[in-house]
């Protein structure tokens, strides 16, 4: 599918009503067409199934659902890891919304053996500057990290990486929120010490104590730990 080809197709399936509805959640958003997730995930595997380096090869996205296509064929297409880290690297930074970070990262399904290339990669947004940056090191881990031998390099990452924007803020939150539930003594352990923002510290607690996988008990002490 020619990316002009993609452009009338998304218009075709313009929903103006879940574009107001969808703007609301992800203010952020620039130049949406209005096209339910679905609908572009279809798309996505439409082009899959051609000719999609030569999508790659040609596509510049610029309406909100181009990019968040793009993001989810370069996370879903077969090819090699190699190939799909440099696209990845090129997609990073048309990141601008929370909702195509979170959506392009959950699209990997990464191999077990390609695991420690993948933390390699995502550990140089570590350093960055923009939001989506960070964003897109810290969904990463908690999309397809969350497993013993990478814990105690999480939580020093989380006490390293200083941000003052929104959106890293409340995908560290997450990430911690999501690390009790599956480490649940260690990531106690890490609560009563982190150097986590207040925001971030707070967020994550309440979004442990949220989960239907913490205990009546948990919450209650969770609840003792806000600052």
């Amino acid at each position: 599918m020619p990316p002009e080809e993609l452009q009338s197709r998304l218009f075709d399936l313009q929903d103006v009503g879940y574009r107001e509805f969808h703007l609301r959640t992800c203010p952020q958003a620039r130049n949406m067409i209005g096209v339910r997730v679905p609908e572009q995930r279809k798309l996505a595997k439409e082009i899959i199934r051609g000719d999609f380096w030569q999508f790659l090869d040609q596509i510049k996205p610029h309406y909100y659902e181009e990019v968040l296509i793009t993001g989810i064929v370069i996370a879903t297409a077969p090819m090699g890891l190699a190939e799909r880290l440099d696209y990845t690297a090129w997609f990073v930074p048309q990141i601008g919304n929370w909702a195509v970070c979170d959506t392009f990262c959950a699209s990997f399904k990464p191999k077990a053996k390609d695991l420690p290339q993948l933390w390699d990669f995502i550990l140089q947004y570590r350093t960055g500057k923009k939001e989506y940056d960070l964003r897109f090191l810290f969904v990463m881990m908690l999309d397809h990290f969350l497993l013993p031998e990478y814990l105690p390099r999480i939580f020093t990452l989380l006490n390293e990486i200083k941000s003052d924007y929104h959106y890293v803020e409340m995908a560290k939150a997450w990430l911690v929120a999501e690390l009790f539930t599956k480490f649940r003594n260690e990531t106690l352990d890490y609560l009563q010490r982190d150097q986590l923002s207040v925001l971030a510290h707070n967020k994550a607690i309440q979004k442990a104590r949220e989960s239907l996988r913490v205990s009546s008990a948990d919450k209650q002490l969770l609840s003792s730990m806000r600052l």
